[in-house]
């Protein structure tokens, strides 16, 4: 039996998931970085011209500039911590909690877009969109939010993890179902089942991890990489096995502290009492605190050199190499199977100027990245950002279409037969 041109397509990426599993599985973190580089770039500017020609999958002709707008901002932002110009205007960012509002503004704002079609209706209901969101996400409920798994979702793993693998799944699962194509489904069932394995059940050995210099030096980038995405996830969910705040470190850093407040014969009493005892946990007596009669945490209770901190958590633990292997397994395949679906998507069909245009910034690209990770990070952020906030319309487009074909499914049966 001769396989379709669509089959031969899902197969190859079935084979190319598991190709993308064997590099994370070796190499995560360069494998990562590589992609990011190097195939990230060409995605972002061939994906944006391929929205722009289908107006963003918008029901109206201008609703992208909301998104575009939104994505400046963020942008602008962004370089003037990075490049050190108009700080105000990032601290005024930070102090607003505007990185968050705005994200998850436009995020409920592409539902509408793709949805709705009258423009007075769109543009009160971001009026009120915009007026919930800021009150949900203001400064003064940031605090007690923090631990909120859903807030955590929508700022920090929306526009990177679930940006590259849900959303990309379920663009895959809609086209699947659309062209009632059972090696569509397959497709699905190693994109599942390839990453869990990848994860979960291959050994992970922390002192021959096949991390290099460079690997740790750009996913660090200066300070600006990919890093502390690891550290808010594994810190969000509980992963890292953190040290706590021993009686020696309580004297030295809190009690016998210049600016500590202690008399000095509160200090000799304290000492006195945890002689004998200096390596042990420190238990909070304080009972205003929500630690009192437990261990607190060390960095909860001294500040800590972040970096040094959570350094062998990320690249040399075993959950840390674990989240890993996923990252680079979601980010490279997430690229790959874009590509692989040219000829299906036909993002190439655009005038030469344009891809011209596209070919130029990617090779400037690379180059900057080449040169020095941290600062392509920094140049390229407008691009990687906007064309997340660019896809979401998509996103609700591919969620839509998935409960439409699985209604029509359920009533007419699965037939591949194309509509």
């Amino acid at each position: 039996m001769q396989l379709s041109s669509e089959d031969k397509i899902n197969f190859s990426n079935i084979g190319l998931m598991l190709i993308t599993a064997v590099c994370a599985y070796f190499y995560p973190f360069e494998t990562f970085l590589l992609a990011y580089a190097y195939l990230g770039p060409l995605h972002y500017l061939t994906e944006i011209s391929w929205l722009h020609d289908r107006n963003y999958f918008s029901k109206g002709k201008y609703d992208f500039l909301v998104l575009l707008i939104v994505g400046v901002l963020l942008s602008v932002a962004a370089f003037s911590k990075d490049f050190g110009f108009n700080t105000a205007f990032y601290d005024s960012f930070v102090s607003m909690n505007l990185f968050d509002k705005l994200l998850v503004f436009a995020l409920f704002s592409s539902i509408l877009f793709a949805l709705v079609q009258n423009l007075i209706i769109k543009i009160i209901s971001i009026l009120f969109l915009y007026v919930f969101v800021s009150g949900w996400l203001s400064p003064e409920n940031a605090a007690q939010q923090s631990e909120n798994t859903a807030i955590f979702a929508l700022t920090s793993l929306v526009p990177t993890l679930i940006h590259v693998y849900l959303f990309t799944g379920l663009f895959m699962l809609f086209g699947a179902l659309k062209y009632r194509s059972k090696s569509g489904l397959w497709q699905m069932v190693g994109f599942v089942v390839i990453p869990l394995i990848l994860v979960f059940y291959l050994p992970v050995n922390i002192k021959n991890s096949n991390l290099t210099e460079y690997g740790k030096n750009a996913y660090y980038a200066k300070g600006d990489g990919f890093f502390m995405t690891n550290v808010s996830i594994m810190d969000h969910f509980k992963l890292i096995d953190e040290p706590n705040l021993t009686n020696k470190q309580f004297l030295d850093s809190v009690v016998n502290n210049n600016k500590s407040g202690y008399p000095p014969e509160q200090r000799a009493r304290i000492s006195d009492s945890l002689k004998g005892k200096l390596n042990q946990d420190y238990i909070v007596e304080n009972s205003r605190s929500e630690y009192f009669g437990r261990s607190i945490p060390l960095r909860y209770a001294i500040p800590v050199d972040v970096k040094n901190y959570f350094w062998d958590s990320v690249f040399f633990s075993t959950i840390g190499i674990m989240l890993m292997r996923f990252i680079a397994f979601a980010y490279m395949y997430h690229y790959l199977n874009w590509f692989s679906k040219t000829e299906v998507i036909k993002w190439h069909k655009v005038p030469k100027v344009r891809l011209i245009a596209i070919v130029v910034i990617w090779l400037a690209a690379s180059i900057f990245y080449a040169y020095d990770y941290s600062l392509g990070l920094s140049l390229l952020f407008f691009l990687s950002f906007t064309h997340v906030l660019l896809e979401f319309p998509l996103n609700i487009f591919s969620i839509v279409g998935i409960g439409k074909e699985t209604i029509s499914i359920a009533k007419n049966g699965f037939s591949l037969k194309e509509k």
